[in-house]
C-alpha cells in the first residue's frame, strides 16, 4: 500500500476507484504550477474519505494506482462559532480544518458583527478544501450555513460546551476524552445573558482556555489543538 502523504496533493470529488481522472481546470492550473511532469506521481482525494495515488499521463489527467478508504477520527469536534470580521474568518477555517475539525457552524448570534452572505459558502468551501490539501486530509470539515444557536444546537454530540474564563479547566472536560464535542464560542461581545441562559439549559457546560482574552478565531483554534492533543 503506497502512502499518500508522500505526494503532492489535488482534489477530485468524483474520484473512482480505478481507471483515469481529469481534474477540474482549477486544479490543473496548481498541478502546472508545481511544475509535475508526465510520469510524476500525485495523490488525489474526494474530501469523504477516498484517497489513493496515480501517476500524470498528460495535462489535469492522473492514472490511478491505488484507491483506499481512509477511515473518519473516532473522535469528532463541531465548533459553533460567531463569524470574525474580514480576512480573520477565512484564517479561522483554514486552521480549523488544518486541525480536523468535523464541523464548523457560523454563528449568528444577538451581537454578530458580521452575517456573511450565502455567496461566502463557496468561496469558503474553497479554503476548506486548499487547507485539506496542505495539511493531507482526506475528508473536508462540513461547513454548516449561517445558524442560529437553536439550530446549531440540533447538532448531536456527547458533550455540549460554551467558552468561558469562569469554566471548568478544558483538559477537565477531555479526560477522557467524549467521542463527540460541540462547541459554542461567540461574538467579541459575548453572547448575551438570555443566550447564556439558553445554551446552559441546553446542557452546555462552561469550559476555559484560560484566563487570556482571546478573540474568537484565536479561541476556536485554541480549542481544535486542545482537542488533538487530549484525544
Amino acid at each position: 500500500m503506497m502512502n499518500v502523504s508522500d505526494n503532492p496533493w489535488f482534489y477530485a470529488p468524483d474520484l473512482p476507484r480505478q481507471g483515469e481522472v481529469a481534474l477540474d481546470p482549477e486544479e490543473t492550473r496548481h498541478m502546472k504550477a508545481q511544475r509535475l511532469n508526465t510520469e510524476s506521481k500525485v495523490s488525489l482525494f474526494n474530501g469523504k474519505g477516498l484517497a489513493g495515488v496515480g501517476t500524470i499521463v498528460k495535462e489535469g489527467v492522473v492514472r490511478l494506482i491505488e484507491v483506499h478508504e481512509i477511515p473518519k477520527s473516532e473522535f469528532s469536534l463541531s465548533i459553533a462559532v460567531a463569524v470574525p470580521k474580514g480576512a480573520r474568518a477565512d484564517w479561522m477555517l483554514q486552521k480549523l480544518t488544518e486541525l480536523g475539525v468535523s464541523t464548523i457552524i457560523p454563528l449568528k448570534t444577538e451581537r454578530s458583527v458580521v452575517l456573511p452572505r450565502e455567496t461566502k459558502q463557496e468561496r469558503w468551501q474553497r479554503i476548506l478544501v486548499e487547507a485539506c490539501k496542505q495539511s493531507k486530509q482526506a475528508w473536508i470539515s462540513e461547513l454548516k450555513p449561517l445558524s442560529t444557536i437553536e439550530e446549531a444546537l440540533k447538532q448531536p454530540a456527547d458533550l455540549k460546551l460554551t467558552l468561558d474564563q469562569a469554566g471548568k479547566p478544558i483538559k477537565d472536560l477531555f479526560q477522557p476524552m467524549p467521542k463527540s464535542t460541540l462547541s459554542f464560542i461567540g461574538p467579541e461581545g459575548d453572547f448575551t445573558d438570555e443566550e447564556k441562559a439558553n445554551l446552559e439549559k441546553a446542557g452546555c457546560i462552561k469550559a476555559s482556555l484560560g484566563k487570556q482574552v482571546l478573540r474568537v478565531e484565536t479561541a476556536a483554534i485554541a480549542l481544535a489543538a486542545a482537542c488533538n492533543l487530549f484525544k
